[in-house]
């Protein structure tokens, strides 16, 4: 990310589960049109989905758009801990 030193935060919009929006992105790992996994300022992020494509990707500002249907937003921060979807994190 050109050698940012502050801490950049991250934040991912979602529009009618066809559009996304992420910022704090600092890597795109891979990407295929069932899913695409991104290194955030969070963690890594994966986004599962069907007809998935990365419309833009601004390194400058670290962010990516993604467009296709996007089933499920599921991340696995720094230590590897285990992967489990974003709502399965909020009803425990």
């Amino acid at each position: 990310m050109n050698g940012q030193t502050e801490k950049q935060t991250h934040e991912f919009h979602v529009g009618m589960r066809k559009e996304m929006r992420v910022t704090g992105v600092r890597e795109v790992l891979s990407f295929d049109e069932g899913c695409v996994v991104l290194r955030s300022a969070c963690g890594e992020m994966t986004v599962e989905g069907s007809d998935l494509r990365v419309g833009s990707l601004d390194t400058d500002h670290g962010t990516v758009t993604l467009s296709g249907k996007i089933d499920t937003v599921y991340y696995t921060d720094d230590r590897g801990e285990e992967k489990r979807g974003l709502f399965g994190k909020l009803f425990r």
